[in-house]
């Protein structure tokens, strides 16, 4: 755990840095919308924010596709399972009962 807390430290004393360097003012314009005199750090950071809100929807749609899967190869196995237990049972009662090793033996008592 203290190793993810200095990390997060080492990346926010970067992000600070960051805004610190980048804190020029600028006009943005997408489409027909536009910004006047914001913070190029805040669109940087903004782009970086949308960006990762992104990746974390397709990894997340990819994550419930995998869950998706699973239940359907869980499925599948546990009916091939109980295919093999049938099969298994059906086998048991073709083949002949296996002899005692002793049943067909003459002792030298008798």
């Amino acid at each position: 755990m203290p190793v993810f807390l200095v990390l997060g430290l080492i990346f926010s004393i970067a992000v600070a840095v960051f805004a610190v360097q980048n804190a020029t003012r600028v006009d943005i314009t997408v489409l027909l919308w536009q910004l006047k005199s914001i913070s190029l750090v805040l669109v940087i950071l903004g782009s970086a924010l949308i960006g990762a809100l992104a990746a974390g929807l397709f990894g997340a749609v990819k994550q419930l596709r995998l869950a998706k899967n699973m239940r359907s190869y869980k499925s599948q196995i546990e009916a091939q399972n109980v295919e093999i237990e049938y099969l298994q049972r059906k086998l048991a009662k073709l083949q002949p009962p296996e002899k005692n090793e002793n049943e067909g033996k003459v002792t030298s008592d008798q």
